[in-house]
């Protein structure tokens, strides 16, 4: 339930206040709406004789509101023990994310304020309104939330009329938000952009995770994986937002790119050594083969690059060279010396249940057009590009350094891909993989994308974000290569 829709319905609660647990006022408030009696005009006279006679142990019925107001029902036993309370608004706040943000605020400064700093009876939230009232318990409970529902209120109004900027809580901002350069907040991508799952930020089971949970994460970890769907701009922004974010507090961080091949090494060879000062980012696309070699636009990825080259940080090749890859598509992974098997961590036999999951990827992959005798020797080229860019990854972090992956999501699966190759070779290192991946269509539960706590997706985190384009990608393959079976012409 959103948060507009929980404050529109009503709410009977029975409450005992012996067994009331709040662990988050901004979860409660966000489920059952935001104020109570206090929250009407201050001439209203109910307003001034709800307190004194919740004292006495009377009914308090506070009578129809409006705008914004809302109504409170209770009755409390003798012994201090509310029976019920129902909570109703006539409409929503005009932004109720913020006025969450501000109860919670309240409330956090109200726990965090030394006693000796209030007055008898008075709170961060709320003012004494009669000696007599009692500071423990739900009545004490529900003046703090009315105060603050009040400042909320007045505080949402002045932001609405522009005098006071908003800052929104941090757990309702997207990880977009928090990290996309300021000038450019919006996303690029065009596509189902205002699917609800945009911006989430979510575990492999399916439970919601936060920007501070990804970077904590990652700053913990000797290898961090980022994995993208290449032409997605959103997801170079994202990646070269977290690296950014990474190097704030990382002195060693290296960069390993599947995009550069072990040939092309000499062209990032001086990242990360005293001449990188000096590098020339206008002619790295050229010097890297970049648009030959059918990479998609290099300015999406040039912000990477900038990066290292402001912190010092090294860059590395992680793919293979186009000749070993054909090399094994056609001879197998036996054409390959053993020292090469070995670095590729190819000299063991794969699992079988792996080895027919990466088949069947390769196939459906490809839509179905792919001879059946190519789909083997593919994935053993797949298993061998994972192998270099896992290789290339503890080369990076060998002294014990960060080392970032930039991949397709398919190279950074926990399962089968980089990170499943670092647990066997480097055991004690953290390991954490970020998938970003687009919304389909109008999909919008992260169920339909394959985060379940029965199965969990083999990503530690996956970002939503809005898809490039809605074209068929099948079509352009049928048009580069004839169908596997055709069938036979009537």
């Amino acid at each position: 339930m959103g948060p507009h829709a929980a404050v529109e319905s009503w709410g009977s609660f029975d409450l005992k206040s012996r067994h009331w647990i709040v662990p988050s006022i901004a979860a409660v408030l966000g489920g059952i709406g935001y104020g109570v009696a206090q929250n009407m005009p201050s001439g209203d006279a109910s307003v001034s004789a709800a307190p004194a006679m919740a004292e006495a142990g009377e009914g308090v019925a506070a009578g129809p509101t409006t705008g914004d107001r809302v109504s409170l029902g209770y009755r409390r036993n003798g012994d201090q023990d509310f029976a019920e309370v129902k909570v109703a608004t006539v409409e929503p706040f005009r932004d109720a994310i913020t006025v969450d943000a501000h109860i919670a605020a309240a409330v956090a400064a109200d726990a965090a304020a030394p006693a000796a700093e209030r007055i008898a009876g008075e709170t961060a939230l709320a003012p004494v309104y009669s000696s007599s009232r009692s500071r423990t318990g739900a009545a004490a409970f529900l003046t703090k939330v009315a105060a603050a529902g009040d400042a909320a209120a007045s505080a949402s109004s002045a932001m609405a009329e522009g005098s006071v900027e908003a800052a929104p809580a941090f757990e309702t901002t997207p990880l977009s938000k928090r990290l996309f350069d300021a000038e450019q907040p919006e996303w690029q991508s065009r596509f189902f952009a205002d699917n609800p799952l945009v911006g989430g930020i979510f575990q492999g089971d399916g439970n919601p995770a936060d920007a501070a949970a990804l970077i904590g994460a990652a700053r913990s970890a000797r290898y961090v994986l980022l994995g993208e769907k290449h032409d997605n701009p959103d997801h170079h922004r994202l990646q070269s937002d977290i690296v950014a974010d990474l190097a704030q507090n990382a002195a060693n961080l290296s960069l390993v790119f599947e995009m550069i091949p072990q040939r092309l090494g000499s062209a990032v060879s001086a990242f990360g050594t005293e001449r990188g000062t000096s590098i020339d980012l206008e002619g790295l696309a050229d010097r890297l083969e970049w648009a030959e070699r059918g990479w998609p636009d290099f300015s999406m990825y040039r912000p990477l690059f900038e990066t290292a080259k402001q912190h010092g940080f090294p860059v590395a090749p992680g793919n293979l060279d186009r000749e070993v890859v054909s090399s094994i598509v056609a001879n197998g992974v036996s054409s390959l010396s053993p020292e090469e098997r070995a670095r590729l961590s190819l000299d063991t036999d794969a699992d079988p249940a792996m080895l027919a999951d990466l088949m069947n990827e390769v196939r459906s992959s490809h839509c179905g057009l792919m001879p059946e005798g190519s789909i083997a020797p593919m994935a053993d080229a797949q298993r061998a590009r994972d192998g270099a860019l896992a290789a290339a990854m503890q080369d990076a972090a060998k002294d014990g350094d960060t080392a970032v992956l930039i991949a397709g999501f398919g190279h950074v699966r926990n399962d089968r891909g980089v990170p499943a190759i670092l647990k066997r070779r480097d055991a004690d290192a953290g390991t954490v993989s970020v998938r970003m991946l687009e919304v389909d269509g109008e999909d919008g539960a992260v169920a339909d994308y394959g985060l379940t706590a029965e199965a969990p997706a083999p990503y530690d985190f996956t970002i939503f974000t809005p898809r490039v384009d809605i074209d068929d990608p099948c079509e352009a393959l049928r048009a580069q290569m004839p169908a596997k079976d055709a069938p036979a012409a009537d």
